[in-house]
């Protein structure tokens, strides 16, 4: 038993901003870069890891202030969400995209 369990890491629990930048993932995000539940013919990038590349999807440079840009802004078939998210729910979505899109459920 002990070797089984050797082999098992526990994983962190989100802080309260991941938490919330969780919420904004789930409701804002993952509906296309998850579910793609609209059956969208270019799928959106996955997420996961996004902050453990150099370089995101299209080349940019995977850094806070580009992605803060991409949501704001939009790109390509992705919708401007700068009237659909505060400042706060972008940097709570930040925090929670660093941590590779971990949750209690999903290490």
């Amino acid at each position: 038993m002990a070797t089984l369990l050797a082999g098992c890491h526990s994983v962190p629990q989100l802080t309260q901003q991941q938490a919330e930048g969780k919420r904004v993932y789930d409701l804002g995000c993952a509906h296309c870069h998850e579910e793609n539940d609209l059956h969208l013919k270019k799928v959106p990038p996955n997420l996961r890891d996004l902050f453990n590349r150099k370089t995101l999807p299209d080349g940019a440079p995977a850094t806070d202030a580009e992605v803060e840009r991409v949501v704001q802004a939009g790109k390509g078939m992705m919708p401007s969400f700068a009237y659909q998210m505060t400042k706060q729910q972008i940097e709570t979505l930040l925090a929670y995209l660093h941590t590779g899109l971990r949750n209690e459920n999903n290490p």
